[in-house]
């Protein structure tokens, strides 16, 4: 961590199942090693720390959330634990997003590749969907106003995940000289700890919650940050 100016903490257990199966791992991973990080950071005195969280921290029922919405809290705490350093830690929520490892679309293209059927979890299931670029924008853009402790959330519509898949199938079908018709879609059940919709934050927060071009941001519960953000 010697001459780094910023850290941008990315590095988790992302997948919901996953950590229902493996909540020791989970935990590990998403709040032990990223307190690990946080510690070497202040011993550093790192100017930013960038912690990427999910929608699911918000009102978590599963292990994932759980430890998402733990790490935005450890986050937040840095900034009245450090002492004298300069480092500013703050969160940023993603929703899903489109074409990371083991997400929806390269999961679609596989079982139209390999001429399986279609698998959707619920057909009401919806979800807050965001590109790789937006993402990275996300963090970009928070670097010059974030004060320390809050957690900025990307404006985001939630969608149906079964229009999501429609649109899918079609565009895949046609890349890979696929027959449409043949396609199936299956709705095989919730898996364990889904929930059927998500949020971006919850009606505790949403009482500290502003509205920012392009984002939300959620300032800390412990104490106020001196509100320098020009919210316009």
């Amino acid at each position: 961590m010697k001459n780094v100016d910023v850290v941008f903490h990315l590095a988790a257990m992302k997948h919901v199942t996953a950590c229902e199966y493996n909540p020791f791992e989970a935990i590990k991973t998403n709040i032990i090693g990223l307190q690990n990080l946080i510690e070497v950071s202040i011993e550093n005195n790192i100017e930013r720390f960038i912690f990427t969280s999910t929608d699911k921290a918000a009102t978590p029922c599963n292990t994932m959330g759980v430890t998402k919405l733990m790490g935005e809290k450890l986050v937040t705490t840095a900034n009245y634990y450090k002492g004298n350093v300069r480092t500013i830690f703050y969160s940023v929520r993603f929703g899903n997003v489109l074409g990371s490892r083991g997400s929806l679309i390269p999961l679609i293209e596989q079982q139209i590749i390999n001429n399986r059927p279609i698998t959707i979890t619920h057909s009401e299931m919806t979800r807050y969907i965001m590109g790789a670029k937006t993402a990275i924008n996300l963090i970009l853009n928070t670097l010059e106003i974030a004060q320390g402790g809050e957690v900025f959330v990307l404006k985001m519509h939630a969608i149906k995940i079964i229009d999501l898949i429609e649109v899918l199938v079609e565009y895949f079908a046609k890349k890979h000289n696929k027959n449409i018709e043949k396609i199936i879609i299956n709705e095989v059940g919730m898996f364990v700890g889904e929930k059927l919709y998500e949020e971006l934050f919850s009606i505790e927060e949403s009482e500290r919650t502003y509205e920012m071009k392009g984002m939300h941001l959620i300032f800390p519960q412990l104490t106020e940050v001196s509100r320098k953000i020009d919210m316009d």
